[in-house]
């Protein structure tokens, strides 16, 4: 068993020290390889915020729609079912409240 250890150590460790020797022989062109993807991958910070929050709205809007027509439509609810209704419209507005401030 402890043969094993040992065999599987020493592979483990040349694997390791091959890996390193071309990371370091090969610095430059991983680095410039890097910089290409940097330069192809265009992404556009403040339209994907504007995109996310947008769709925030959207949520949130809906799902605040919804539970309007829930508590306003006249069935048999029970209180519990109501509070939680409630806490979840604080959360909706708290949530509308903190994108709006984002846009700001």
């Amino acid at each position: 068993m402890n043969q094993n250890n040992a065999i599987g150590l020493l592979l483990g460790a040349i694997v390791g020290g091959v890996a390193t020797y071309y990371a370091i022989k090969h610095q430059d062109e991983i680095i410039d390889k890097i910089h290409d993807l940097e330069d192809n991958i265009h992404f556009d910070r403040h339209e994907l915020i504007d995109s996310a929050k947008e769709k925030l709205d959207q949520l949130t809007n809906t799902l605040q729609s919804t539970l309007q027509r829930y508590t306003h439509s006249g069935d048999n609810m029970t209180e519990k079912s109501n509070e939680v209704l409630e806490a979840i419209m604080e959360e909706l507005n708290r949530l509308r409240d903190e994108v709006q401030a984002l846009k700001a």
